[in-house]
């Protein structure tokens, strides 16, 4: 395979893509619209190639992508969410801006982007009839099939507009690209697909899309799909109407889809329609010839008039300002400072066309930069701290000295240092550029770009922006940051007033309970011993002694250790069921039905902790109930979970089940409002006392067919295990 040289590799890597800008324009309207789906806004995005690849590179980033690839737009937008979507599509939308206003030429993408998506619909429904692969899979390969054509002209716009202008057939394009570029657009396009480490044959079917008919038929089934999908694009006529020995290609064709070619055409048919719907509403004109390349347009400094140098100087300022107000606005949404740090690298990498940024942070404790800890940062400079008690390396100066410089400088505030170059290496780039990010109150960090001298080259007499773009990032951390200081100091506050007022709440409600327990003492004195009553005396002291130290707790306001005994779990629910049954149960028409394991062993865990968990979960479970029921209690022994042997109490109503927001939020703390009389607290305190015995709780719950609670505690060591 055709590998990447060196130098259109540098140019590619930061991932420059010219977007179409009416989908973009589009874009960033729906992404303020509250009402929008994420399926709505995923769909608008598979209709630019360009903005497909840019968010899904990102979305498959070691930041965002955790355990899962993500191949489907779908769940591209739901793992980038609103916020972070729109940042990336401002920056795109300042980075068309930019271009056209810096005096690069500028190309019209109308065709390439009518053929992608052509090709992409085909793919679908050729999918769809072959029913072998997903269709979302194939839709997307189709899309991107010619990403590379797209990341040779932001990379290698100058020498790759020149091949363009020679106006060659698609078809030949790939041994015309080779002599002249070292590569071709098919392996460009695949490298940028397996960046994504895809457990699919996307990047392969990118890479065969040109192939010889004698070749894609060994190949995979989407590939074969994408090749075939792309040459029935290609044909301007019916293709019922070609002649075989003239299009050995169509031939091909049908033996790869087994469709025949009144079938193919019926499809293509379709699919030309739904593409040419599509740019009428978005009002993209395609000529009448269209061509599948992107065409040259004459530069914009050419067409623009000559106007006064300050004049001009002004507009870069305003448009500058008014476009970063937009980034900084929402760089301020984001929820937390590795988002504003993901965002803030992402941006520069539309922007400024790098692709090695790091970030070195203040510390808060002393005069010291060090790396930033978020996924995607290179580790080694988590372990670097650079004082700055002096300007030995370059680092230092930055951020001491305000203003960026640069290993490729003339003249630099101080020497290359072995810090700098261990930097260097960790971002395995030539050269490196520190750019500060400070505000008016002080510093935040330094920005670190990794690149080449002819990367600094181009970039140099963008190093104004540059400044302003690294100080809005400092200005978006110092913001959230103070956000988050004042949130912490109204918790703290709170959470002093909520101590002194328990404390008080505390001592006054022992007083009544020590009375309630010594007349309960003066009546059990006068009872014969043989009287059940005493029995059941002695479970409601039981109570009563479980509330005070509740209520100790409560005014120590510290998290004891919980008292740990070994409990008889069934002795436990018949003991609450003698106190509560009646009150809870059979009072209200509610029918008990019991189902306790009797070999059951003893699990070691807080009397007390199980006590609340069974009261809360018993009180749910007659609430949803009152016109009566049946509630079921069950235990049972040797469940397992995580390899670890578990014994289980299950709960059961026969209520009306639980709504699906109830069910979203069902442990966290509910609205006191939506159930007058009652804190919204209590399945969040069931939920904290499971975990605190080292057990798990779970919920089913079904309109109609009642709830049902499961809870597992472990089983004592040795226990069986």
């Amino acid at each position: 395979m055709r590998q990447i040289p060196e130098a259109i590799f540098d140019a590619i890597e930061s991932i420059q893509l010219p977007s179409i800008p009416q989908v973009l324009l589009r874009f960033l309207s729906m992404v303020e619209d509250d009402r929008a789906s994420m399926k709505e806004l995923a769909s608008l995005v598979g209709q630019d190639p360009a903005l497909s690849a840019r968010f899904l590179t990102v979305a498959n980033s070691p930041a965002l992508r955790r355990d899962t690839e993500i191949k489907s737009l779908d769940h591209c937008m739901v793992v980038l969410g609103t916020r972070l979507a729109r940042t990336l599509a401002t920056c795109l939308a300042i980075q068309n801006v930019f271009a056209r206003t810096s005096g690069k030429a500028q190309y019209d993408i109308a065709g390439f982007w009518g053929h992608s998506l052509r090709v992409a619909e085909l793919a679908r429904a050729f999918a769809a009839k072959m029913s072998c692969i997903d269709l979302e899979e194939a839709f997307l390969s189709g899309l991107l099939h010619n990403v590379g054509q797209l990341l040779l002209l932001g990379g290698v716009g100058e020498r790759y507009g020149d091949l363009l202008r020679l106006r060659i057939d698609e078809a030949v394009l790939c041994d015309v690209e080779g002599p002249v570029l070292g590569t071709d657009h098919a392996v460009v396009g695949a490298w940028l697909v397996d960046q994504w480490k895809l457990s699919s044959f996307m990047s392969d079917a990118i890479l065969f899309h040109h192939k010889p008919v004698e070749e894609i038929i060994d190949a995979d089934v989407l590939s074969r799909i994408i090749w075939a999908s792309q040459i029935v694009s290609s044909h301007n006529e019916k293709i019922y109407l070609a002649h075989n020995d003239q299009r050995p290609d169509l031939a091909a064709v049908e033996s790869l889809l087994g469709l025949d070619l009144i079938e193919i055409e019926t499809i293509r048919g379709r699919s030309f329609e739904n593409v040419a719907l599509l740019a009428a509403a978005l009002g993209v004109a395609e000529a009448a010839d269209p061509k599948t390349l992107p065409s040259p347009f004459i530069p914009f400094e050419n067409i623009r008039p000559m106007v006064n140098e300050a004049h001009s100087q002004m507009e870069a300022v305003v448009r500058d300002m008014a476009l970063m107000q937009s980034l900084q606005q929402n760089m301020s949404d984001l929820c937390n400072e590795a988002e504003i740090l993901l965002a803030v690298r992402e941006s520069a990498r539309i922007l400024f066309g790098l692709g090695r940024i790091a970030f070195l942070l203040l510390q808060p404790d002393k005069p010291a930069l060090t790396g930033a800890n978020f996924d995607g940062q290179p580790m080694l400079l988590q372990r670097l701290e650079i004082g700055l008690d002096h300007g030995h390396s370059l680092a230092a100066a930055a951020a001491l000295g305000k203003k960026a410089c640069s290993t490729f400088d003339g003249e630099r505030p101080a020497e290359v240092s072995l810090v700098d170059v261990q930097i260097a290496r960790a971002l395995d780039s030539e050269g490196l550029l520190y750019v500060p990010m400070c505000t008016r109150e002080g510093d935040v960090g330094v920005m670190v770009y990794g690149l080449s001298a002819a990367q600094f080259a181009r970039i140099r007499r963008h190093l104004g922006w540059m400044t302003n773009f690294a100080r809005l990032a400092a200005v978006s951390l110092e913001s959230w940051r103070e956000k988050r200081d004042k949130e912490q100091k109204i918790e703290a506050d709170l959470t002093n007033r909520f101590e002194q007022q328990a404390r008080k709440v505390a001592h006054e409600a022992g007083n009544p309970l020590g009375i309630i327990k010594n007349y309960l003492k003066i009546v059990n004195r006068k009872l014969s011993d043989e009287n059940d009553v005493s029995l059941e005396l002695d479970i409601l002291r039981e109570e009563i002694d479980r509330v005070s130290h509740i209520l100790l707790r409560l005014r120590d306001m510290t998290e004891a250790s919980p008292t740990t005994d070994s409990l008889d779990i069934n002795c436990v629910i018949e003991g609450m069921l003698a106190l509560y049954g009646e009150t809870l149960f059979s009072s209200c028409g509610i029918t008990l039905e019991k189902s306790l394991d009797l070999n059951l062993p003893p699990v070691r865990g807080d009397r007390d902790s199980v006590k609340q968990i069974l009261l809360n979960l018993w009180k749910n479970g007659a609430e949803a109930m009152p016109n009566g029921g049946r509630f079921v209690i069950s235990t049972h022994d040797n469940v397992i979970l995580n390899a670890r042997a578990h014994i289980e109490i299950r709960l059961r109503d026969s209520g009306p089940g639980m709504p699906a927001d109830v069910m979203q939020r069902l442990f966290q703390p509910l609205d006191t409002n939506r159930r007058p009389g009652h804190s919204g607290i209590g399945l969040s305190i069931t939920a904290a006392l499971v975990e605190r015995l080292g057990g798990q709780i779970s919920c089913k719950s079904d309109a109609g067919a009642g709830t049902s609670f499961s809870i597992l505690l472990p089983r004592s060591k040795g226990d069986g295990e």
